[in-house]
Parts: C-alpha cells; structure tokens; sequence
C-alpha cells in the first residue's frame, strides 16, 4: 500500500504547483485598433493588449465608446457584452449655471432582467477661506470665508479625439470663460496610459485646472466644492480599487454600491501647485445618507492642477483561470502549509 499513498502525495503537491504558477501567467502583447469617427458621434472599437499584473492585459475589458456632443453637454457610453450579459455605463456632462455636472448611470442586462442605478458629481465652486482651526480643509461653520467664485458660465465644449500608443482617447475640454477653471475630461475603450496615469475603460479621467485665481488675503487657502449625490448610501474609501490592483498610488474616493459594483468618485491625495507637488486635504460634509458636499482644499498658486476620476468598481474582467477569492488573497501561506503537509504524508510513508 506504499505506493498508492506516495502517488497521492506527489499528485497534491504537483496540483499547487499548478496553482501558483497559474496566478503568475502573463498576457502577450499585441494591438489591433479600429477607430471609426462620424461627426460628433464617435464609435470606437480599440482591441489593445498591454501585458501586466495590473488587469490591463486582458482585451476582454476592451469596450465600446459612443460619443455625442453638444456645445454645453456631452454623453459618454461606455458598453461590453460578455457571457451573454451586456453592461453599459453612461457619463452625461453638463455646464452651465449649476456647474460641471457628471449624471453617471449603470445598466446591466441578463436576459429579460435589467437593472439600473444613478449617481451625480457636481463641481460647484472655488472658495477662498482663512482656516481658523488650522485644521487644513474648509469647514463652513469654523472658518472665515474671503470670497466664493461660483462655475456657472463656460465656453462651448471643445471635443477632440487623440491617437495613442493605447488607442484612441476621446478629450472634452471644458473651460469657464473667465479661464479660471477648467475640466478636461478623458475617455477610452482600452486601458490607457493618460499624462503617466493608467486609466482603466471603466472610468474617466478629469484633469482639473484653477490658473489666474484672484486671492485678496496672503494667507489664504483654497476649497474646490464637489458635491456628490446618489439613490443609495454613500462612503469614504481610503483605498481605490486602482491602487489595490496596481494602477495607482495615494488616491480617496466616496463609493457608492449600484447593483453589485462600486460607483465612485476619487482624487489624488496630491497636486501640483506652480509645478510643485503639495498635499490636497479633503472634507466630507454629510447633508443626508445620500448627499455629500466634498472640499478638495489647495494652498494658494498660480497654477493648481488637480487629478479627479469618476467611474465604476468591480467590473473589470480578468479573464482565463480565477482562484476562490480566500486562495487568492492568502496564496503563498496555502502553498507552503500545502507543501509541508505534503513532505510530512511522504516522509511518514517512507518509514513505513
């Protein structure tokens, strides 16, 4: 009966042999891009391959882009079928007299059921403010405000689409006519190497410009007001999903759960001020369960370039072979308990 016995434990140890390794396998890299452009009405098919530990080497997160753009909107959709379940992600930009409005809504399709949530980013306006706590972020009911610069008059959208290494990007610039703020938005297919930040399809990317702010005290600060709306209860994240799979370092975001993704709203926890990077501190204001006013909050600059993300969690594929989620995320304990039980079955047989 010896043999039988070594066999087994021969088998179990080739068989988490086969699991580590399985884990570590890396995609080739290959490209194929298509990019077709009507008008204002853009369809983009953008197949690029990018090999790494970071999902962007899977093609099956490779989505379809429709654009459609006005002179003070633009919708951005984002879609994939898969398996036979069809996703979509809308981002409707809106400027005017309220501010940039996001209206971000996510529909999934299996069959005859069909579901859908909506949330809502709003930037709403600049506040200069003495920060009498000292607490570095602007609090309402602390602090001395100097001025408030409302975002409610913009120049029509300028739309552009850039030819990269990755694909197609499609650009929307929007600019108040005062040029004191501006939100160029970014959207791709593919992942997508945007200014040295990988942007994932499942997002866009909004770089966010104050130049030329008229600061009347020397020791002033600045708060950028975000306001956040959603169907269902929102929360602070300290960890975004791009930082937990590699693609970004020292990001915040506020979550929202809609069906069984993450909406979310997320910033760097720095910026570049005058070309020098500085600490954004951010507040959160509960006004209810479902409504959040969000302070970005900057030293006084010239310049002051920021770097905010809207989009959705959960929802990229990584394709080929998945461990359970507990062998995955305690991988390397499994397979050396693994490996010791196994020499210990052998060594047991042997003196037999």
């Amino acid at each position: 009966m010896k043999h039988p016995t070594r066999n087994k434990a021969i088998l179990v140890m080739l068989l988490i042999l086969v699991l580590t390794t399985a884990v570590r396998v890396k995609a080739q890299t290959t490209t194929e891009d298509e990019n077709t452009q009507v008008d204002d009405n853009t369809t983009t098919d953008d197949n690029t391959h990018t090999a790494g530990d970071d999902g962007s080497g899977d093609d099956s997160n490779n989505r379809e882009v429709n654009v459609n753009v006005m002179a003070f909107s633009a919708e951005i959709e984002s879609q994939l079928e898969s398996g036979g379940t069809e996703d979509s992600f809308k981002i409707e930009v809106v400027v005017g007299s309220d501010g940039v409005q996001f209206k971000v809504g996510f529909e999934t399709e299996t069959g005859v059921n069909e579901t859908g949530r909506e949330f809502e980013v709003n930037f709403k306006e600049l506040i200069e403010y003495l920060d009498v706590n000292g607490n570095g972020v602007y609090d309402d009911n602390v602090d001395t405000g100097v001025q408030t610069l409302l975002l409610n008059s913009f120049n029509p959208i300028a739309y552009t689409v850039e030819n990269t290494a990755d694909g197609p990007v499609h650009v929307f610039d929007v600019v108040t006519t005062d040029g004191v703020f501006e939100a160029k938005i970014y959207a791709a297919g593919a992942f997508t190497d945007i200014n040295g930040s990988l942007i994932a399809p499942t997002q866009v990317k909004i770089d966010v410009a104050i130049r030329g702010f008229n600061f009347t005290e020397s020791a002033s600060q600045l708060a950028l007001k975000v306001e956040f709306s959603s169907e269902s209860e929102a929360s602070y994240d300290g960890v975004t999903e791009d930082e937990e799979d590699g693609r970004a370092v020292g990001e915040s975001a506020v979550d929202v759960s809609v069906t069984d993704v993450n909406g979310f709203f997320s910033w760097k926890d720095t910026a570049m001020i005058d070309g020098v990077s500085h600490q954004v501190n951010s507040s959160i204001h509960e006004i209810s369960a479902t409504e959040q006013d969000i302070y970005l909050n900057y030293p006084q600059g010239n310049e002051i370039i920021h770097d905010p993300k809207i989009g959705f969690e959960n929802l990229l594929l990584t394709g080929g072979f998945q461990l359970p989620t507990f062998l995955a995320d305690n991988l390397l304990p499994v397979a050396i308990g693994g490996a010791v039980v196994v020499i210990g079955i052998a060594f047991v047989v042997k003196r037999r």
